[in-house]
């Protein structure tokens, strides 16, 4: 799918180097700051966050590109136990409230992942 006119596209990795239940993270500059983001594999699919827990503005991971519970059925926040599903980003549990991790939509292209970054919900940021 050739990339549309008002999309702004980063390229990410190439779509076969993430595996089940891996991530990656990456930044997406904006020009008062850079934010960092990550991709995780989740039954296959592929899904994009900004690393921005909703309960308290931190990375959910602690720098070390684990996001996941250890049952891998959640995302979960490493400094307040925040649960969120993998494939909608709402949380299911902990102190987030109910509301969602910030999406990060994905184009893929002649094998290769970009963030969308024109189109981030950056929400109340």
């Amino acid at each position: 799918m050739p990339p549309k006119k008002n999309m702004k596209l980063l390229k990410v990795v190439a779509s076969q180097d993430l595996k089940e239940g891996e991530s990656i993270k990456f930044e997406i500059p904006r020009k008062d700051r850079i934010t960092e983001a990550f991709l995780i594999k989740k039954s296959g699919k592929l899904y994009s966050y900004l690393n921005i827990c909703r309960h308290w503005s931190v990375g959910l991971d602690f720098d070390d590109n684990d996001f996941f519970s250890e049952d891998k059925a959640w995302l979960v926040c490493k400094n307040h136990g925040a649960l969120y599903e993998p494939s909608t980003g709402i949380c299911g549990g902990g102190p987030c409230g109910g509301v969602g991790l910030y999406r990060v939509p994905l184009v893929e292209k002649d094998g290769i992942l970009y963030a969308d970054i024109a189109r981030v919900d950056w929400g109340e940021m």
